[in-house]
């Protein structure tokens, strides 16, 4: 578990990740859990200390990315905990620390610890083989007195034809398992949707951190330049200067993240009317991205 969060000189809470694999040691395409523990103010939001995903290459398979859930704690400081489903397509000893480096966390986060991000992954051969195990002899008499069974055109056809199955399977198994992990993510329309849902029924301008994170992730994505470390206005600021998004798209996301920097830090009172004008000026914004010449294609409206 995470190690005691220290007090600063002010008295808040300094925060803290961990990355983790449950469990530590899997077969070649067993599913692992790829956990995140943030430790971090109760009153601070967990949105805002973690941006990213994590960057998983080919030898991986991503199965499900699950909704983050937090914990309050007694002593002021509150729990987050992010969780992936992944499993590895190559065996041995597996480093994370390359795939959490798309992760970037705020300057709050003093302390990020990725120790515990390693996998054993366990292959379909023996520590001591080297080559795939030979098919099992049929039983004496079963092709015919005096004839060797391994050497048959029969037993040679059956045994490729049995290989040829659990080839057949387990590419179908990992082709089921994309699917359905690109069917599960929702677009950024879809996400935006939620968000607004959430607005309305709980008010305030907790959700406003969400929607600025989900609009500069949707913006990165097209321009395919990942900026997580800076704060809204240098990135506004980067995103002008690059000159890579119509006018009109970066209008809608400047208006959008200063609207939401007064509901957030500036204390205006997130009114119904202020509230669906933020979310108007979101989906626009992100109806302008998903038609935007993409430099790299990764918005789905």
């Amino acid at each position: 578990m995470l190690a005691a969060l220290a007090l600063t000189v002010a008295g808040t809470l300094e925060a803290s990740a961990r990355w983790r694999c449950e469990p530590a040691s899997v077969a070649v395409g067993q599913p692992f859990t790829l956990v995140l523990e943030l430790e971090h103010d109760a009153s601070a939001s967990a949105l805002e200390l973690v941006h990213g995903e994590p960057a998983f290459d080919g030898s991986w398979v991503v199965l499900e990315r699950r909704r983050a859930r937090a914990v309050a704690r007694g002593d002021g400081a509150s729990t987050t905990v992010v969780e992936w489903s992944v499993a590895s397509l190559e065996p041995g000893e597996r480093d994370l620390s390359a795939p959490l480096a798309g992760v970037a966390f705020a300057e709050d986060v003093t302390d990020v610890r990725v120790a515990d991000a390693h996998l054993a992954v366990q292959g379909v051969l023996g520590s001591d083989e080297d080559a795939p195990r030979p098919l099992h002899e049929f039983p004496e008499g079963f092709v015919g007195a005096g004839e060797d069974p391994t050497s048959s055109p029969l037993a040679w056809i059956v045994g490729s034809a049995v290989a040829a199955v659990a080839a057949a399977l387990v590419a179908l198994v990992l082709r089921r398992r994309r699917r359905t992990s690109r069917a599960s993510m929702p677009t950024p329309l879809e996400r935006l949707a939620a968000l607004e849902r959430a607005a309305k029924q709980e008010g305030g301008a907790e959700g406003c951190y969400a929607l600025t994170r989900l609009l500069r992730e949707a913006a990165d994505r097209v321009s395919n330049r990942p900026r997580d470390g800076l704060t809204d206005q240098e990135w506004l600021t980067g995103l002008a200067a690059l000159h890579e998004l119509p006018s009109a798209v970066q209008e809608a996301l400047a208006d959008v993240l200063e609207r939401a920097a007064r509901l957030k830090y500036a204390g205006e009172t997130a009114t119904p009317w202020a509230l669906e004008e933020l979310f108007a000026g979101a989906r626009a914004a992100l109806e302008g991205l998903g038609s935007a010449p993409a430099a790299a294609s990764g918005v789905r409206a």
